[in-house]
């Protein structure tokens, strides 16, 4: 099965907006404190193997703005770019981090690495669209995404968090890579500054940025764990 992904350009404020979809806690009725867990990550619906292009009425369409940056990137090479480096399963997998290291931090869970281990729990983190929305002054990382905890010998949920996440794509996202003068700004992100990245810095974006949107969903969880321990 193919899904899509969008790269839309348009306008929006480049603010980090967070917007609670979904959302299930039983942690009161469901021990899960210092359990082993198996982690799974994957993408659904709209998130993307493959770049399409939605052009906006603006005037800066997205072939103007690819074209802008000269012969060197064309516009087949910039979707093959970005699809490389924006990988659903690849975005998927920055997201789940953050849920590993709260369940981690907070409940002491403990990973294993397949069924074989026979864990109590599987924890899955699902990415239904991530799109990158660009606009005059800026392009940001929009992605849907969902981490549950699923009790493995009773099959319910436990918990779970489905959110939408709006990311300004800043400079900061390189620091990992440093030392490079690219690393000590914090500026945002446009479409021609964007593409002419390369391989690994485009990559080094996406996953950082990606993970910033899991760690919204791991402080939801440790939310609900202060909230359960006040209630006691």
């Amino acid at each position: 099965m193919t899904f899509k992904r969008f790269l839309l350009i348009g306008t929006i404020p480049l603010v980090l907006l967070f917007g609670a979809c979904g959302h299930t806690n039983k942690l009161a009725q469901y021990d899960v404190a210092g359990r082993t867990a198996l982690f799974r990550s994957f993408t659904v619906g709209g998130a993307a193997s493959g770049v399409s292009v939605v052009e906006s009425p603006a005037r800066n369409t997205t072939m103007e703005i690819i074209a802008a940056i000269g012969s060197v990137i064309v516009s087949d090479q910039a979707r093959r770019k970005l699809e490389q480096a924006f990988d659903g399963d690849s975005i998927a997998h920055a997201i789940s981090l953050g849920i590993r290291n709260a369940t981690a931090d907070y409940l002491r869970i403990r990973p294993v690495q397949s069924m074989a281990d026979d864990p109590d729990l599987i924890i899955e983190t699902e990415l239904s669209r991530c799109r990158l929305v660009s606009g005059s002054v800026g392009i940001v990382l929009h992605v849907d995404g969902k981490s549950r905890v699923i009790d493995r010998r009773t099959g319910v949920v436990v918990w779970d968090d489905s959110e939408s996440h709006t990311i300004p794509l800043s400079e900061t996202y390189l620091a990992v890579i440093a030392p490079k003068p690219v690393s000590s700004g914090a500026s945002i992100f446009n479409a021609v500054k964007l593409l002419t990245l390369t391989d690994e810095e485009l990559r080094t974006v996406a996953n950082n940025a990606a993970m910033d949107a899991g760690r919204e969903i791991g402080e939801t969880l440790r939310e609900d764990v202060a909230d359960l321990h006040d209630s006691r």
